[in-house]
C-alpha cells in the first residue's frame, strides 16, 4: 500500500469517528427525551464542519490519487504492447507540439484551433476502471490505418477529470451522448408500454394495446470561456501551460454547463435534472404548512413517488447544508429518536468508493441545489441514467496572439456545445418546502 493509500485510509477513518462522535452526541440529548442544549448544538454544528472538510480533503487526495494510477496504468498497458522507446518517444512529441501550439513557437500558418478528444478520454478512463486488458485499450489508442498513436493526451485525460468532479451529472452516471453537428434533434421515448391480453380458449383473437411514443427535444447551447496569460507565463519552461489552461478551463466550463444541467429552464438553455414543472405523476411532493425541515415521512413518500424500476437505480441530490440536515434524521418519532438514517459510506475516499447513503440510496450533493427555504426544491430523487447529457463533438480551444498584442498576452478560447433533458420524467420526483 502506497503511502497515499494510507493517509487516505486515515482520513477516512477520521471522518467514521467524526461521525461516530456526533451520533453520540445526538443519543445522549434522545436517551434523556431532551433537546440538545446550545453547547451541544455547538459542538454538533463544529463536528459537521469538521466532516465537511474531512470529505473535501479526501476529494483533492482521491483526484490526485487517482490521476497518478490511470496514468501509471496506461503507460505499463502501452508499454506492454508497443515498448519504452516508441512510448517515451510518443509522449516527448505529443507534449513538445502541445506547448508549441500554446504558446505560438510552431508555423505561423498552423491552425489556431485545437479540438480535445473528450470521448476518448471518457473511454479510456472507463476501460481502466474496468481491468481492461492492452489489447482492448490498444483497439482505442490506436489508429490502425496510420499506425500512430492517438492516445488521449495528459491535457484531455486532466480536462475529463476535472469535468467529471464539477459537474454532478456525470458523477451521478447520466447518460452521454456525442453527436457530430448541432442540428436540433428529438429523442424518440416510450410514453407508455404496451399491455398484451389474456388468450381464454382456442381460436380466440390475441389483442393487446400498442406502446405509446413521445419525442423529447434535445437542443445544444454554447458555453465559452476566454483567459489571457501573459506571454512571460507562457514561455516561462518551468511553468506547465498545458496543465494551468486544462484545469482552468475546465473548471470554468464545468461550472457554467454545471449551473445549467441543475437548474435550467429549457428555454435557450439546456433543461435541468431538478426542472420538472408539468411532470404530471411526479410533480413535486410538497412538505406543507411552515415546514422548513423535512420530515422522514415526506422523504419515504417522495422515493415511493417515483416508478418502482426506477427506484431501483435512484439517487439523492441535494445542496450540501441540506446533507447536513437530513444527517440527524432518525427512524423514530418523527425524525427525532432512533437510528439514523443516514448510512456514512466506508469507502467514501477509497478507490471505487461509493457516496454515502439515505434511506437506502446513494446521496450526492451540488451547490447549484437550492437552499433549504421557502418554495424551493430542497431534495431531487431518481434515476439519472433517463437524463441525458448530449454534447457536439468536443472541447474546441482557440489561441489568439494579436487581440491582447499592446499588453503582450495570449489569449485562449474554451468553446462546448451541450444540451441536456429528462427522457422520463416518471423517474423522479422532489420535495419543495412551503411556506
Amino acid at each position: 500500500m502506497s503511502h497515499l493509500d494510507t493517509y487516505l485510509r486515515t482520513l477516512t477513518e477520521r471522518r467514521m469517528r467524526a461521525w461516530n462522535e456526533a451520533q453520540h452526541l445526538l443519543d445522549q440529548a434522545a436517551s434523556q427525551r431532551r433537546d440538545m442544549s446550545t453547547e451541544e448544538n455547538q459542538s454538533w454544528s463544529r463536528m459537521m464542519r469538521d466532516i465537511d472538510d474531512l470529505d473535501a480533503e479526501l476529494r483533492d487526495k482521491v483526484e490526485a490519487r487517482d490521476r497518478a494510477n490511470l496514468a501509471a496504468q496506461l503507460r505499463d498497458s502501452t508499454l506492454s504492447v508497443f515498448g519504452g522507446a516508441r512510448v517515451g518517444a510518443h509522449d516527448l512529441r505529443a507534449g513538445e507540439n502541445l506547448r508549441q501550439w500554446l504558446t505560438g513557437a510552431n508555423d505561423p500558418m498552423s491552425p489556431r484551433s485545437m479540438t480535445i478528444d473528450l470521448k476518448a478520454a471518457f473511454r479510456e478512463r472507463e476501460l481502466l476502471r474496468q481491468g481492461a486488458s492492452p489489447d482492448e485499450i490498444r483497439a482505442l489508442a490506436w489508429d490502425a490505418s496510420s499506425g500512430s498513436l492517438t492516445v488521449p493526451t495528459s491535457f484531455s485525460r486532466t480536462l475529463v477529470e476535472v469535468l467529471e468532479a464539477n459537474i454532478a451529472a456525470l458523477r451521478m452516471g447520466a447518460t452521454r451522448m456525442t453527436t457530430t453537428s448541432g442540428e436540433n434533434m428529438t429523442l424518440p421515448v416510450l410514453a407508455t408500454h404496451a399491455i398484451g391480453t389474456q388468450v381464454s380458449g382456442q381460436g380466440t383473437t390475441i389483442a393487446g394495446t400498442d406502446p405509446v411514443f413521445a419525442n423529447v427535444p434535445l437542443p445544444v447551447y454554447k458555453f465559452g470561456q476566454l483567459i489571457k496569460v501573459s506571454s512571460e507565463l507562457v514561455q516561462d519552461a518551468a511553468f506547465d501551460i498545458g496543465a494551468f489552461l486544462a484545469r482552468d478551463l475546465g473548471y470554468s466550463l464545468a461550472r457554467v454547463v454545471d449551473t445549467d444541467l441543475i437548474l435550467g429552464t429549457g428555454t435557450g438553455e439546456p433543461t435541468g435534472y431538478t426542472t420538472l414543472a408539468g411532470a404530471g405523476t411526479n410533480a413535486p411532493v410538497k412538505t406543507g404548512g411552515s415546514l422548513i425541515a423535512p420530515t422522514v415521512e415526506k422523504y419515504l413518500d417522495t422515493l415511493y413517488t417515483i416508478n418502482d424500476n426506477a427506484r431501483e437505480r435512484a439517487v439523492w441530490l441535494a445542496k450540501d447544508s441540506t446533507a447536513g440536515t437530513i444527517r440527524k434524521l432518525r427512524d423514530g418519532a418523527g425524525g427525532t429518536v432512533g437510528a439514523f438514517l443516514w448510512d456514512p459510506s466506508m469507502t467514501n475516499g477509497l478507490q471505487g468508493g461509493q457516496p454515502d447513503r439515505f434511506l437506502g440510496k446513494p446521496f450526492y450533493t451540488d451547490v447549484n441545489c437550492a437552499a433549504q427555504g421557502s418554495n424551493a426544491i430542497v431534495a431531487t430523487i431518481g434515476d439519472p441514467t433517463e437524463y441525458v447529457i448530449r454534447t457536439v463533438g468536443d472541447v474546441q480551444i482557440d489561441r489568439d496572439d494579436s487581440v491582447y498584442f499592446a499588453s503582450d498576452e495570449l489569449a485562449y478560447r474554451g468553446k462546448w456545445r451541450v444540451g441536456g433533458a429528462h427522457t422520463r420524467k416518471g423517474d423522479v420526483a422532489q420535495i419543495v418546502q412551503n411556506v
